[in-house]
C-alpha cells in the first residue's frame, strides 16, 4: 500500500485488544500517522468506553480514521457510534470491511481480538483503507439520514 502522509489513524484498545493493537502499530505507522489513545500498557481492569470515546472524538472532528480493538468488538462499536459523525463498523472479514467503507462510509473500523489474528487484521485493515466511499447520491442520502438521527 502506498504511504499517504496525510492519513491519520487513531487507535485504541482495551485489555482484550491491547496485544493485537500493539502488534499492528508498527505496520500501521508505515501507512500513515498513528495516534495511540491507549491503553499505553496492559491494564486488566480498564474500561473500553474510554478508548472508544477518545478515538470517536478525534474522528468526529474529521481529523482521520479510527481503529478500535476489544475482545468481541461489540462494546467498542456501540460506544463509538454514540458520537455524531462517527460510523463505526465491526468487521471480521475483508468483504465486511469493503462494504462498510464503500456503502456505509465507515470511518472507524472495529476488530474483535478474540477472533481476529494478525494476518487477518492486516488484510481487513488494508481493504478498509483502500476502499473509497461510494459517492453516488443514494449512498450520500443514507449517510445524511444517519446524521439526522443524532438530532432526535
Amino acid at each position: 500500500m502506498k504511504r499517504m502522509s496525510t492519513l491519520h489513524i487513531y487507535v485504541g484498545a482495551d485489555h482484550n485488544g491491547f496485544s493485537l493493537k500493539e502488534r499492528l502499530k508498527p505496520w500501521l505507522e508505515r501507512r500513515g500517522i498513528v495516534h495511540d489513545v491507549g491503553a499505553e500498557r496492559l491494564l486488566p481492569d480498564d474500561d473500553y468506553p474510554a478508548y472508544a470515546a477518545a478515538v470517536a472524538k478525534a474522528v468526529s472532528t474529521g481529523r482521520g480514521f479510527g481503529l478500535l480493538v476489544c475482545g468481541s468488538g461489540h462494546g467498542m462499536t456501540i460506544a463509538a457510534n454514540r458520537f455524531r459523525g462517527v460510523r463505526a463498523a465491526l468487521c471480521g472479514t475483508v468483504f465486511s470491511a469493503r462494504m462498510a467503507k464503500r456503502d456505509d462510509h465507515a470511518n472507524v473500523l472495529v476488530l474483535a481480538a478474540g477472533e481476529t489474528n494478525l494476518p487477518q487484521a492486516k488484510r481487513i485493515i488494508t481493504t478498509w483503507l483502500r476502499t473509497a466511499p461510494n459517492q453516488r447520491q443514494r449512498y450520500r442520502r443514507r449517510i445524511a439520514m444517519l446524521e439526522r438521527f443524532h438530532s432526535r
